[in-house]
C-alpha cells in the first residue's frame, strides 16, 4: 500500500486543497474586515459614490451589500468545510485506508454541502446582481450549473461506493 502514499496526484490534490483554503481564508478575512470597517466610513463612502453615481440610494444599497457580504461569508464557510472533509479523505487514502465508514460519511456531508452551495448561490447571485444594477454594471445573475448538479450526484454515488466498500471490508475482516 506504499504506492498509494507515493501517489503524486494525491500530493497535488492536497496542495490544491490547501491553496483553495488559503484563497477562502483570504477572501473571508477581506469580507470580515470590510464588514467591520464599512460602518465607520459609510457616510464618506456614500458621498464619494454619489459623485460617480448620483442616482444611488444609500438606503437601498446597504441592505443589499450586507446580504452579499453575509451570503459570501456563508459560501466561504461551506467551501472551507468541504475542503476540510476532503483533506481528511485524502489523508485516509494516503494511509492506504480509504474504504472506511468515516469517508462515506464525509462524502455524504460534502454532497449536502455542495447542495447548500447551489442553494445559497441563488440569493447571492440575486443580491450581487441587484448591487451591480445599482452601479449600472452588467447583471451577475445566477446560471443553472449542470456541472454542479452532476458533481453532486457523483459525490453521493461515491459515498455509496465507499459505504459498500467499508461494509465489504468489515465482512472480510470478520471472516479472517
Amino acid at each position: 500500500m506504499t504506492e498509494i502514499a507515493d501517489n503524486r496526484i494525491l500530493r497535488m490534490a492536497r496542495w490544491l486543497v490547501y491553496l483553495i483554503m488559503g484563497f477562502v481564508a483570504f477572501a473571508g478575512s477581506v469580507l470580515a474586515l470590510v464588514c467591520v470597517i464599512l460602518p465607520f466610513y459609510w457616510t464618506e463612502a456614500i458621498a464619494e459614490l454619489s459623485k460617480v453615481h448620483p442616482d444611488l440610494n444609500p438606503l437601498t444599497l446597504l441592505p443589499h451589500l450586507l446580504s452579499v457580504f453575509a451570503l459570501g461569508i456563508l459560501t466561504l464557510g461551506l467551501i472551507w468545510t468541504v475542503m476540510r472533509k476532503l483533506l481528511a479523505i485524502i489523508a485516509s487514502v494516503e494511509e492506504g485506508n480509504p474504504f472506511v465508514r468515516a469517508n462515506a460519511i464525509r462524502l455524504k456531508a460534502i454532497g449536502w454541502l455542495m447542495v447548500g452551495l447551489q442553494i445559497v448561490g441563488v440569493p447571492l447571485a440575486i443580491a450581487a446582481g441587484t448591487v451591480a444594477d445599482m452601479f449600472g454594471e452588467s447583471d451577475t445573475g445566477w446560471d443553472f450549473s449542470l456541472n454542479g448538479i452532476l458533481a453532486i450526484l457523483l459525490v453521493f454515488i461515491l459515498a455509496g461506493i465507499f459505504e459498500r466498500g467499508a461494509e465489504m471490508r468489515e465482512e472480510l475482516e470478520g471472516t479472517i
